[in-house]
Order: structure tokens, then sequence, then C-alpha cells
């Protein structure tokens, strides 16, 4: 891979909730908090339609459980942690190969990485907007809208710590605009489609080791050409590219400049935007009047995103490795990057056990393996500069949820669940922009009928998240970024409150 492509950001492995955005609350930057009254019961049941007409966001088809016309709005908090604990940062080995062994610069301090090894909270808390609305057109055909949040992330690290070539700003924005229908088509079975609009902002930003860099291409520079860059004791015992890369003139191959590791930090970032479509299609089936299965398949989008690469580069960088780095391509100009969003099929189901108690269990199945790498593609005026390719590997995941919800009287009714979400990040390819792991579900909800046209939900989810490993080596992207481990330790509240009314 060309230190082009080495010098670039780990570019959009993110993007989330019109102009709010939290670290995601289900796997990989997927979010579930579409629904205050589900929230309550961990979103058990959800695609069979369990509370109210929030739950088209999940399954269109469930409008026909609803009587008249009616919409709901609400938010919901979401109060997160994610702190960075006992780091350890390196750069390359490939430095080690051209010979540094000078003050300030040796191999004994060549490789270190400084900065804060323990950083705290990187993620920011949000609160989520949801607002749905149906329509009777008569007792089988229903006309929906709902405006909902689907994925979402945002960290923000500080600019010294020492994961910061790999991290400092991740912030995904999403809002999809989905229209729907359902019918019934028979007294047991329903059918529902809806047509998603959906828009998303990210941006990217992290520090570039510009001295690495630049100390990599001088190396691999003079043995692509042939020349010896074994130590060499007329230079004190340092290879020749080492010399230069210190700025060491030589008549034949001339002087770049300074090209320290470590000595010119920058910066780089993304930021970009762009709209995607789909669709959502789903069922409902409901053989007796205590029991109903629902079943939904909300397809898979790929959304392009575009802007502005920009490239900050520090003061007291000399102008011969400014020039080579803008010969390279890192200059400011226009990018663009594609990302891939899963597709997710889910199963769910409402059992009346008796007139006061429901049981609600839910399953669902999304296809993160699709986002397989992140290619980010730099218009900067050097049409063969290649992109920059992040692999990411992610795996498929299971979200499972059991839940119950008891009708303690004509106004108050409480609910309970319990979930587990896996995780769609292995521990060699987890970064600190999205600090994914394992997590569980325990959650609480009351609802209140202030009348039989109004009424006020709340839901409180704690999601317990397993310690996330990151174990992140200095190869491809990489190359510049260095070697980075530690844990990550998350945790999340989330909190949700809404307000539905029939008319």
């Amino acid at each position: 891979m060309s230190h082009r492509a080495r010098f670039t950001l780990t570019a959009l492995t993110l993007v989330a909730a019109g102009a709010f955005a939290p670290q995601a609350q289900a796997s990989g930057f997927q979010l579930r908090e579409q629904s205050p009254l589900s929230q309550g019961n961990a979103f058990a049941g959800v695609s069979a339609g369990t509370g109210d007409i929030s739950a088209l966001f999940f399954n269109p088809a469930v409008m026909t459980q609803f009587d008249g016309s009616q919409f709901s709005f609400g938010a919901t908090y979401v109060g997160l942690s994610a702190k960075f604990q006992d780091a350890t940062a390196t750069r390359t080995n490939a430095l080690t190969g051209l010979g540094f062994n000078f003050a300030p610069v040796t191999l004994a301090n060549l490789n270190q990485i400084s900065g804060p090894t323990n950083h705290g909270n990187a993620a920011v808390s949000a609160a989520l907007p949801e607002f749905n609305i149906m329509y009777s057109v008569n007792k089988d055909l229903k006309l929906g809208l709902s405006l909902n949040v689907p994925f979402g992330l945002t960290t923000d690290y500080d600019s010294n710590w020492i994961g910061r070539y790999h991290a400092l700003k991740s912030d995904l924005k999403t809002i999809d605009i989905a229209p729907s229908v359902a019918y019934r088509v028979t007294d047991t079975f329903t059918f529902g489609v809806a047509f998603v609009a959906r828009k998303a902002d990210a941006e990217l930003t992290n520090a570039v080791d510009y001295g690495t860099a630049l100390a990599l291409k001088v190396g691999g520079g003079l043995a692509a050409a042939g020349v010896s860059t074994a130590p060499n004791p007329a230079y004190n015992g340092n290879s020749l590219a080492a010399q230069i890369a210190m700025g060491a003139p030589n008549a034949s191959l001339g002087t770049p400049g300074f090209a320290i590791p470590g000595a010119f930090d920058g910066k780089a970032g993304l930021k970009g935007n762009g709209w995607g479509y789909g669709y959502k299609v789903g069922m409902t089936y409901q053989p007796s009047e205590t029991f109903r299965l629902g079943l939904a398949y909300a397809a898979a989008m790929t959304i392009t995103l575009k802007g502005d690469a920009t490239f900050q580069f520090p003061a007291n960088m000399p102008a011969t490795d400014l020039g080579a780095l803008n010969a390279a391509g890192l200059r400011t100009g226009k990018g663009q990057a594609d990302l891939p969003l899963p597709a997710t099929t889910s199963l769910g189901f409402d059992w009346k056990v008796n007139p006061t108690f429901s049981l609600q269990g839910e399953v669902a199945r999304t296809t993160w393996s699709r986002f397989k790498e992140l290619r980010v593609k730099f218009d900067t005026g050097t049409p063969s500069a290649p992109d920059s390719i992040t692999a990411e590997n992610w795996n498929d995941t299971t979200f499972i949820a059991l839940g119950g919800t008891w009708k303690l009287s004509e106004t108050w009714t409480f609910r309970g669940g319990l979930a587990f979400d896996k995780s769609a990040v292995d521990d060699t390819h987890r970064t600190p922009r999205i600090p994914d792991n394992d997590r569980k579900w325990v959650s609480l909800g009351l609802s209140y009928a202030l009348s039989k046209k109004t009424s006020f939900d709340v839901g409180y989810s704690r999601l317990f998240i397993a310690d996330g490993k990151v174990n992140l080596t200095a190869a491809g992207d990489n190359i510049t970024r260095g070697n980075l481990s530690g844990t990550i330790k998350s945790s999340i509240n989330i909190l949700g409150a809404s307000m539905r009314y029939s008319f």
C-alpha cells in the first residue's frame, strides 16, 4: 500500500438523529430508541405491535391493530459512558529499519507515542426525537408516517490522548422519513410496506503523524531506488535514510527536509452527507384473540457520503516536506465514502396470558457482515492517489428480548423486559471510534391513560456492556497511526417519554 493511503483517515465508520447523535444502543452503530413505550419491555414483541403506533417503525403492518386516527411523539435521552483505560501505543516497527540513532531521536524513544494512557468519558449523551402518525381510511386500510433515528454515533477524544492517531472526533447523524401503508387481508392476516428516505451526516477527525509518514517515504524511496539504507559508520552508525530524514545534506539525492517521527503532528478530517433510499415490509398473523405474531424486514441500504477532506499541518513543518505531502495528494479538497448499512429481519409475538398480563418476545437478525471495508476516495488534485481502505470485517448480530406487560387498572400499565444484544465487532477490529461490545438490557416502563384519547408513556433501560478490548496493529492504513491496545469500559442509561393522542 502506498504512503498516500496510509496518511488518510480511518474514515466513515459511523454516521446518527436529526441534529442529535449518541453512541449506538444496539449492535454496531444501530439505535433502538424509536418507542418509549416499547423501551419499557426492552422492545420485546415490538414487531407484533404490542403497544402503540410507534411500533410501525419496526413493522408497518401493525397499524391495522389500532382504530381511528392517532399520533404519538416523544424523545429519548441516552446517557452513556465510554472510557479508554490502560492504553499503550507505539509507532510502526518499520521505522527501526531506517536506523535513527542520534539525539534527540534514538531507537529507544522513537517508537513510543506520548499522551495520557487513560481517557475519561469520550461518548456524547443526547436526546433523540420520534414522531408517528396514522390515518384510518377505513377499518382495514391504514396510512402512516414516521420520523425516527435508526443509526448514530458520537465519540470525542482529547487532542493529546495516546490514541489520537486512530480517533479524535467521530460524529454520525441519520434521520428516517418513512411513509407507510397497511392493509388487513383477512381477519387473521395483515400486510404492510414503507418507503424509507434516509439523510446521513458524518464527520471524522484524527491526528496525523506527518513526521512518521515522511520518514517512511524517505526510507521506502531510497530502497526503491536501489540505494543502501544500512547503517553506515561514516554517519555515526545511522543509515543514509535516517540521515536524510533528519535533514542531513546529500548532493545526489537532495534534502527532503526534516522527517522526524512524532515531531510534526497535524490533523486530518472528513465531513460529508448524503441520502439513501430503501423499504420495509411486514406482516402480522393473529390466529386467536390472545396470540399474535409479527414478521418484518428492513432492507439494506448504501449511502454515498460526499463532502470535504481537510488536512492541517503544523506551522513548524519545513516547506520541502509540506510540498512533498501536497504533491502526494494531502491537500484540502473533496472526498466521498460509501457507508453500507445492514438489513434487519425481526420476529415478535404477543401472548395475552390472561386479561391483566401478557408476555412478549422478540428476535432480530442484523446483517452487519456487509460492512467489510470502508473505502474513502479523495479528489485532491492527484488522480493517481489511491483510495484509503480500512478493513472492518464486522459480523452479523442477533438481538433477543423477553418482556411482560401488566395492566394494573384502566389507567395504569406496567412493563418490564430483559434483552441480549451481540456485538458486531471482534477484538481485532474494535476501534476507539465505535466502542461496541456485547450488551445486556434491563428495562422498566409505565403508561398512564389520562383519558380514552390521551396517554403518556415512560420507559427506562440500563445496558450493561462487556469491557471491549482494543488491539490495533500498525499495518495497512494503520502504519502511520501505529499500534494501539487497551480496554474500553462502557455503560448506557436510556430514558424515554412520549404522548399518544387519538382523534
